[in-house]
Order: structure tokens, then sequence, then C-alpha cells
């Protein structure tokens, strides 16, 4: 490979490096922008939710409009925008408008993310395409999961602001190099005119099924606004394929969804980011809110997930060339099934080593997913046509995280509630059967204990309390007897310290079990990934013998 393509690989790297990071550096600064902006936690959320949201809801409409006008000047422009909002971010002064410099900034991020591949795989002979989705994969793999990280060095180091200010010269760099060194490419065989009626539909489609998925957690399953997101995008996707049927010039040409390779690789991708919650999110939540790590140990320890996954991503994106997707995608899929089950017995006592083995086995089961499902996807795909490809294939892996997310935050916060109600009556008995506190004591903890959202109830509280009771009787207790007033209250004391660590501990075990069963539920639903990566490419052999075919039919 010579320095020119070289150098055209790295702009495109680069650029999907800081619009994946994107994703997940600002989840750890938001704390920060909670107490800056003086805001509550439901609107700096959606400092994140709005970026992910505006990229899913356009990646496909993106690519659409960069096969029309051309390739490069969509990543220019896209790199440009992003550039931009970052400044802007770094400059705001209340969180609606971070917010919406977010949601803009995700915009740009969907028309640079998806023309990257089609741009790399234009440069590269047949024979190194498989590798280059490989490395794709891998730079994908390793911003979103190094985001965390450095946005925990920088917010500490610097300010939240920081977490913006690296996309400047990241950004200038990447958008450099594509202005000199990147040739423009297009679509050839796409009519001039654009179907934006389907752009609009689906975007429609799309925006009330992620939205839906990103409030299903705040306002749950049985919600009137959410069951009406998804019966609206569910109209809006049937609207959208009957018209897309219809019409000369679709947006996307519906015979894409019939080639199986390209149908099961995207439901393999959905999937593969649908686990990646399990390895990430609840992980990062088990560290943090079960193990007492803090958000920038667990960033640190979530990341030899991202560096593992870079070894399997390279070599299995060139493997695929050679011995097709089908079995390095299913054995990845199946990896990450098994992975997300072993989470399953984790507890809040357990030593941080098998967390960190753990994660790096699903860091080699989604590298042998990525590379293999993404050049499954655009194998028997036309080359004027893995532009619209990539962009569907990329909104599956988006989608997939939406919905992981929901499904297993809702699952874990429903566990977590059954599991506390469960260990709040069984702490009552506790302390209803202690022969030591009287009947006051006894009293006084249980109101704490049924009152009380937290792992059981406040020590320092209940001791005060016996200070103060103690200090009460001893000025009305006569001198003889004092010394024995004294010990009783002692002893008391020592017995809070004994039964809150007790229930603490009853309170942490249940917990756990509530992640157990959440790690449990995830690996169910995985296998459904298994089976679709098993049909989501055929056998090099038979691809030389389909490709031979054509060759002779038009000869």
């Amino acid at each position: 490979m010579n320095f020119k393509k070289i150098i055209m690989l790295s702009a495109l790297l680069l650029g999907t490096f800081i619009s994946v990071m994107d994703t997940t550096i600002v989840n750890i600064a938001l704390p920060k922008m909670l107490d800056y902006f003086s805001s509550n936690l439901s609107q700096v959320a959606w400092v994140a939710t709005g970026y992910t949201l505006a990229f899913a809801v356009l990646l496909v409409g993106a690519s659409k409009l960069a096969d029309h006008f051309g390739r490069k000047k969509a990543f220019m422009f896209g790199l440009a925008l992003f550039i931009l909002t970052s400044v802007i971010a770094c400059l705001s002064t209340s969180i609606e408008m971070l917010v919406t410099i977010r949601v803009i900034q995700g915009l740009s991020a969907a028309f640079i993310v998806p023309v990257t591949m089609p741009i790399a795989l234009a440069i590269v002979p047949q024979n190194k395409k498989g590798m280059i989705i490989g490395i794709w994969g891998a730079f994908s793999g390793l911003a979103a999961t190094l985001g965390p990280v450095l946005g925990g060095l920088l917010t500490e180091n610097f300010n939240w602001q920081a977490i913006f200010f690296i996309n400047i010269p990241l950004g200038l760099i990447s958008l450099f190099l594509a202005a000199f060194f990147i040739t423009e490419s297009y679509d050839e065989t796409v009519s001039k005119k654009i179907d934006y009626m389907g752009i609009l539909i689906l975007s429609g489609a799309l925006f009330c099924l992620t939205f839906g998925f990103a409030k299903v957690s705040d306002l749950g399953w049985s919600s009137p606004l959410i069951i009406s997101l998804f019966v609206i995008s569910v109209l809006l996707f049937c609207l959208f394929f009957f018209i897309e049927s219809k019409i000369k010039n679709p947006m996307i040409p519906l015979s894409m969804l019939q080639i199986r390779t390209f149908s099961f690789s995207s439901f393999t991708l959905f999937m593969q980011g649908l686990g990646l919650t399990s390895g990430t999110l609840i992980i990062t939540l088990l560290l943090t809110n079960l193990m007492g790590k803090t958000e920038l140990e667990a960033g640190l320890i979530v990341s030899t997930l991202a560096l593992s996954s870079m070894f399997t991503s390279v070599l299995s994106g060139k493997l695929s060339d050679k011995l097709g997707g089908i079995w390095l995608s299913g054995l990845g899929m199946l990896g990450l099934t098994i992975t997300t089950y072993l989470y399953g017995y984790i507890r809040y006592d357990s030593s941080i080593t098998p967390v960190i083995i753990l994660l790096c086995l699903t860091g080699l089961a989604l590298g042998l997913v990525i590379g293999p499902a993404m050049s499954s996807g655009i194998r028997l795909i036309p080359p004027e046509k893995v532009g619209i490809a990539s962009g569907i294939l990329n909104m599956m892996r988006t989608v997939g995280q939406a919905l992981g997310i929901a499904i297993l935050t809702s699952v874990l916060t429903m566990n977590i509630n059954d599991h506390t109600a469960t260990a709040k009556k069984e702490a009552i008995k506790i302390v209803e059967s202690n022969q030591v506190f009287d009947k006051n004591a006894k009293n006084e903890i249980i109101t704490h204990l049924k009152h009380s959202d937290s792992k059981g109830f406040d020590r320092s509280k209940s001791i005060a309390e016996l200070n103060k009771k103690e200090e009460e009787i001893l000025s009305i207790t006569p001198d003889p007897y004092k010394e024995k007033v004294q010990k009783s209250f002692n002893i008391q004391k020592k017995e809070v310290m004994a039964i809150q660590k007790k229930i603490s501990n009853l309170y942490n075990e249940k917990i756990s079990d509530s992640f157990n069963n959440t790690f449990k539920v995830g690996s169910v639903i995985l296998i459904l990934g298994i089976i679709f990566a098993l049909f989501s490419d055929i056998s090099p052999k038979r691809l030389k013998q389909q490709q031979k075919n054509q060759v002779d039919i038009t000869s």
C-alpha cells in the first residue's frame, strides 16, 4: 500500500474515531455539567442521548445523500460541522444550548461514519478489503470504549469542556488530510432525483424508535408516550417500505434486502450492538454502584475490552476473505453469549481479576463479529451501493445498542426493585428477632428501613439518636446506676455497627442477584445473534463459483 493510500486511510480512521468516541466520552463528565449548569440529571443526560439519537436517525439518509453529492464532500462537510459544534460546545452558557449543539453534532457524525467504508474499500485491492474492514471495526470499538477513560482523564485534570476541545485538533488534522488526499466518489447508478420523502419518512421512523428506547427507562414500557412512539415507528416503517416498492428511484433498493448475506449480517450486527451494552454499560454500573470503583477506575477496567477486541478485529477481518464470515461471526456471537452469561456470577465482593478476564474475552469475541459481519454484509452488494449498505449496517448496530440499553436497564431496574423489597423484609425480620435492642431502638431502626431507599439504614443516624437518648436518660438516672445504663447503651451501639454490616451485606447480595439475573437474560437474547450469524455469509468456494458463473454469462 503506497504512502498516499495510508494517508487517506488515516484521515478516514481519525474521522471515524472522534465521531464514535463522542458517543461515550461525555458520560463520565455529566456530573460536572450537572454542577456547572445547576441543572437536573434528566436534562443533562440529553447531552449524551441527543448525540446518539441524531446520529442513529440520519445514518441511512446521510449515506444516500453522500452517494448523490459525493462521499468526500459529505465526509468533509460532516467533519467541518463536527469541529464547529465542538467549538460552540466548549463555549455553551446553558444546558439547553449544549443539548442543541450536541444534536447538531450527532447529525454531523452521521455524515462522517458511513462514508468512510466505501471510500476506503475503493482504494484497496479485493484481497485487502476484509483487513480494512477489520481495522475500521477495531478503531470503532476502541473509540467507543476509550471514550469514558479519556473523558475521565480530561475532566479530572482540566474541565468538562476539554472533552469537546480534544475534537478540534484531531478533526482539523483529519479534515486537512481529507482535503488534499482523498479523491471524490459517487454512486454512478443512482438517479439525479433524490428520494427526499423516503429520507424524511425513514428518519421519522428511526427517531420514534430510538427516542422511545431512550425514554423507556424513565417512563416504563407501558407508558402511553412510549407505546405511541413505537406504534408510530411501525406505521412509518410500513409506509416507507410501501412507498419504496412503488417509486422508480427508491432511497433504498429493496432488492438489497433480498440478499441473504446482507440481511442476516445486519441482524448479526444489531445483536452485536445489543450485546455490547452488557460488556460496557451494565458492567460499568456493576463496578461503580456495587463494587465501589470510581467512574475513572471503571472506565480503565472496561477499556481492556477495547484493547483485546483490536487483536481479533484486524485478524478476523483479514481471515473472513479467505474463510468466509459464518464461522468467525458465529464463534464471536457464541463467545459474546457465553461471557455475558458468565458475568452473571460476579458478586459485589468478587475479585476484579475475573471481571478483567471476562472483559478481555468479550473484546476478543466482539472483534470476531464486527469485521466478518461487515464484510459479509457488503460481499454481494454492488460496489456502487456499498455506501448505502454501510449506512444501514451502522444504523443496525446503533439501534441495537439503543435497544440493548432500553431492555437491560429495564430488566436491571425491575430486578433491583424486587430484590430490594425482599431485602427490606428480611432486614426487618433480622431487627425484630434481635435480642440486644430494646423495643424503642428496634422501632426506630425498622422505621429507617421502611423509609430508606439506600442499602439498609443510616448507622451514624441511629448511633446519634442512641447518644441523644443516653444523655437524656443519664440526666435523670441516679449516680449508682449510671455505669450500668452506659454499659447497656454501649452494647446497643456495638450491635448497631454489627447489624448494619449484616444488613448491608444482605442488600449487596440481593443487588448482586439483580445484576446476575440481568446478565443471564441478556445472554438468552444473544442466542438469536448466533443463529443470525450462521446465515450471514456464503462459503468462499460458493462465492467463487457464483462469480465464475457471472463471468460466463457476461461473456
